[in-house]
């Protein structure tokens, strides 16, 4: 044990620190409170502001923002740092790979999976329109004898409508669902809406209305969190989920039983890396940035989703109030710091301002990351490097 300090240790460690403090303020601290910091300081998010509501004409900015639109730096906690690598293998979802399957291929198949008592059946494919009598007449059965069968249909995100041509044999049925992701045209997929209200009618994501019929509990919590779009926390790549070959099932070579009180997912699963044909960018992607063939299929990306729901492992979003709190700090201490420089040592000046834009760059960035991965906390570091970048 160490022993208690003497009056006389005390006052000598309350010296130190009044000293050391008195060296700060007079480097540093004195430059906090003056005017000309606090002023810059505003000025940098009146600049944000202006850039905000003006409607400039920045088409010269075009590659740019191009170039960043789709880039996170949270991906790399993903592709890099291998953000939950170690999760076990999801027994509770099949996914059943239906290749190039007919109407009638598809409703023999739902019949074998169903007979195995299923909680739900989720299948991912858009019917537009009529076509062999014979077999839709056979579809339509199954569909209206299927309770726990999902029907998927789109909608159009950008518009808030719904497209003219929808599934369909979803008039044979009320569990419809639209399939269709967030930022599929072209972007990573790392959201996922919940649920859409279009005309005043609400409809669930393909993965909710699985889970809504699968396990209801999960279900009311994720309608309680109130949240329009929920990111993505991906856990698992294919190969941690059960696969098997719509082909097999037909032929019998697998047991009914084996389908009892799971999810199953009924989806395209491309064998062609090289092929894009529904697969999409996702945040597992190797190349984080400057992404050339998109990685995940379609359905898979769904057994993400429904596997988030059912853990509960949503990410949490930091509070935009207090986001701009941390970037006004950020900001304020910068400016001082700059402040200080010019004006007592302004040959240091530009020097220690680029040390100090790049330290805070990858700090920044790191932290980010770190939170991410560690506590799955989104923070959004982009504002804050573009305080740094103005704050000069």
């Amino acid at each position: 044990m160490h022993a208690p300090k003497t009056p006389q240790q005390l006052k000598s460690k309350l010296s130190w620190l009044r000293r050391t403090y008195n060296r700060l303020h007079h480097f540093y601290f004195r430059y906090l409170f003056k005017r000309d910091t606090i002023l810059a300081s505003l000025s940098v998010f009146l600049v944000i502001g202006l850039f905000g509501i003006l409607p400039l004409n920045t088409s010269i900015l075009n590659p740019f923002k191009t170039a960043l639109k789709d880039l996170d730096f949270n991906d790399i906690a993903y592709s890099v740092l291998k953000k939950n690598n170690d999760m076990p293998f999801d027994n509770r979802i099949v996914i059943v790979n239906i290749g190039h399957a007919d109407r009638l291929g598809l409703a023999m198949m739902i019949e074998k999976l169903n007979a195995g008592k299923p909680k739900v059946i989720g299948l991912d494919v858009l019917f537009d329109g009529p076509r062999d009598p014979m077999y839709d007449s056979v579809m339509q059965k199954t569909v209206i004898n299927t309770p726990n069968l999902i029907i998927a249909f789109r909608i159009d995100f950008t518009n808030k409508e719904l497209p003219e041509q929808q599934s369909y044999f979803g008039k044979y049925t009320n569990n419809r669902a639209f399939v269709n992701l967030v930022g599929e045209e072209g972007g990573t997929i790392r959201n996922f809406s919940p649920a859409e209200t279009i005309n005043k009618i609400n409809y669930q994501s393909f993965p909710a209305a699985l889970v809504r019929i699968g396990n209801p509990k999960e279900f009311q919590k994720l309608t309680a969190r109130k949240k329009p779009v929920e990111i993505i926390n991906y856990s698992r790549s294919i190969e941690k989920y059960m696969l098997l070959e719509g082909q097999d099932v037909l032929e019998g070579k697998v047991a009914p039983e084996f389908f009892q009180d799971k999810i199953v997912l009924m989806g395209f699963i491309n064998p062609d890396p090289t092929n894009i044909e529904d697969k999409h960018f996702t945040p597992f992607n190797k190349n984080f940035a400057g992404k050339s063939i998109p990685d995940m299929d379609g359905i898979v990306i769904h057994a993400n989703i429904i596997s988030m729901i059912l853990d509960e492992n949503y990410v949490r979003k930091i509070p935009a109030w207090l986001l701009w709190i941390i970037n006004i700090v950020v900001c304020w201490l910068h400016v001082a710091l700059f402040m200080r420089y010019y004006i007592e040592e302004h040959i240091w000046f530009h020097l220690v301002a680029k040390i100090a834009q790049i330290f805070f760059a990858i700090l920044s960035v790191f932290v980010g990351i770190l939170f991410f991965k560690s506590f799955n906390i989104k923070l959004d570091t982009k504002i804050s490097l573009i305080v740094i970048i103005l704050a000069i």
